[in-house]
């Protein structure tokens, strides 16, 4: 008998399924590959200031940086779906989610959502809102600038960038526990800035997911 074989999205072989850690709408991640993949070093950190709580398992590196860029930029929506599977395998059995009400991802402008076709951090939410069956509001937080690229930025020119950019309107929040949701934590300034918005409407606690956390390599001294 044949074995079926599935696409990795890490290495880009086709592999039989014996071979593939974890299988999603018929592509998936070899064991190989996944040995690559690096987790964070307590899965949770602490957030900025209207961020109650960071989760985000993997570090933004080697191939789970390589399948990001290929789900943002290469239209792969089916990546996304997958790499939110694994990475909510390795907070599953925690109690970190218990307490939230709501899913909200970081929107996009529409300018880039035009461009783009796809807002990376809303098929995140969707993924996640069917592994915790919780609600997803997509509507709600909405992007009011078309603002730079945060990777293009540095220091108070990233806070500068997304000041004042998003918005709830008449959105009413009071009470509620919400799941921020983005792909990429970096610096922390964007989803800090949706936190303050989401917290002005009555968010009693707002905790941030992403499915991976950039990772900074110190300068080497010189002597």
């Amino acid at each position: 008998m044949i074995e079926e074989r599935f696409y990795c999205v890490g290495c880009g072989f086709s592999k039989p399924k014996s071979y593939m850690y974890a299988v999603l709408n018929e592509v998936g991640i070899c064991r190989e590959c996944f040995e690559d993949f690096h987790t964070t070093k307590d899965l949770t950190f602490e957030g900025k200031e209207f961020i109650d709580i960071a989760i985000s398992p993997f570090l933004y590196d080697g191939i789970v940086a390589e399948i990001i860029r290929a789900f943002k930029f290469g239209s792969q929506v089916r990546y996304g779906d997958l790499l939110t599977e694994l990475a909510f395998s390795y907070v599953r059995d925690t109690e970190l989610f218990n307490d939230y009400d709501i899913i909200i991802p970081v929107p996009l402008h529409k300018n880039r959502l035009d461009e783009r076709g796809f807002n990376q951090a809303e098929v995140i939410a969707k993924r996640l809102g069917k592994l915790l069956n919780m609600e997803i509001d997509c509507k709600s937080l909405i992007r009011l600038r078309d603002t730079l690229h945060q990777s293009s930025l540095r220091g108070i020119k990233r806070i500068e960038n997304v000041k004042a950019a998003f918005s709830c309107g008449s959105a009413d929040f009071t009470g509620k526990k919400i799941i921020l949701v983005d792909d990429i934590y970096t610096m922390g300034e964007t989803a800090n800035e949706c936190g303050k918005i989401l917290k002005m409407a009555g968010a009693e606690k707002v905790a941030l997911f992403t499915i991976c956390k950039t990772v900074f390599k110190q300068k080497s001294s010189l002597f």
